[in-house]
């Protein structure tokens, strides 16, 4: 029996590397009119929003929690929060990467850019860049009718949403993101769009922080209306009984503790307006029991 010394085995390695490359090459110079046909989403939100355009018969590989719809279970995973499977990556032959920019490390997307792979990166940071990256989507899928739709649909309704609160009374919410160690989403998050576009105030609304780490006392202080507790990847955070003892909340005094869907409003898909309606939903409930509170004080 005998090995190869470490000196081969790279070599090797390079070779296998090499012939990986020049198949990927030929794919992308051969891909056609119709868009890209051999699909790596390294997000759920990017296999959401693929799916979304018809196309999610094309993706060959995808990462951990990419659960919607139910077909992207069946998907390869290549990876997930500990990095991307580059190896991997090469044997799948995509002519298309959606790789998430602050989803995904920065040494693999680096990596996989400086092999000359097919890296589209997805920047969604704001509520209004969805339709914008389902238009970039769409053509270079080929699919550029159906992103306009899409779009479109996206708009309007998002659109309506907020049209539709805006002239209705503020309500203060805490969107507790974790219970230990006890985190808020600030308004420098993308949550905040969704709770002000509701006719929200976030009782954390400092604008430079994403997701603070604050206290019992401080949310006391904040006294909101609504406290919001996301699932996470269909876990319930069991977290509403831990404000039990403190009904000085106005949240604990109603009852207005609600959990959501965190699948939903923390991706960036076309399924974050679902998510969107149901804080709609949530605020107004808290709204018509401060109105209901109002007029038993005055009769």
């Amino acid at each position: 029996m005998w090995t190869l010394k470490p000196s081969w085995l790279s070599l090797v390695k390079a070779s296998t590397l090499m012939l990986a490359l020049l198949s990927v090459s030929g794919i992308s110079q051969a891909q056609s009119e119709s868009g890209a046909q051999r699909i790596i989403a390294l997000a759920p939100h990017a296999v959401e929003l693929v799916y979304m355009l018809g196309a999610g018969d094309r993706i060959v590989g995808t990462t951990e929690y990419a659960d919607y719809p139910e077909a992207a279970k069946n998907i390869p995973r290549i990876g997930g929060y500990s990095g991307i499977q580059i190896e991997r990556v090469l044997e799948l032959k995509p002519d298309l990467i959606i790789a998430w920019k602050g989803g995904n490390k920065d040494q693999d997307i680096e990596q996989m850019q400086a092999l000359g792979l097919p890296v589209y990166l997805s920047i969604t940071k704001k509520l209004d860049d969805i339709p914008k990256e389902m238009l970039s989507l769409g053509n270079k899928l080929g699919l550029v009718e159906k992103a306009q739709k899409a779009a479109l649909a996206f708009n309007q309704t998002l659109a309506k949403l907020r049209r539709d609160s805006q002239h209705k009374s503020k309500v203060s919410v805490f969107y507790q993101l974790w219970s230990e160690p006890l985190r808020a989403m600030a308004a420098g998050s993308w949550i905040n769009e969704l709770i002000t576009g509701c006719g929200g105030v976030n009782v954390f609304d400092d604008a430079s922080l994403d997701y603070p780490q604050v206290s019992i006392e401080t949310v006391l202080l904040a006294k909101p209306q609504v406290i919001l507790i996301p699932s996470q990847h269909g876990n319930k955070i069991e977290a509403g009984d831990k404000w039990a003892p403190w009904p000085e909340i106005p949240a604990v005094k109603n009852k207005q503790i609600h959990f959501i869907n965190g699948d939903i409003v923390h991706r960036f898909s076309g399924r974050i307006l679902q998510g969107m309606q149901a804080v709609c939903d949530v605020l107004d409930e808290a709204r018509a029991i401060h109105t209901v509170k109002n007029r038993s004080q005055h009769d």
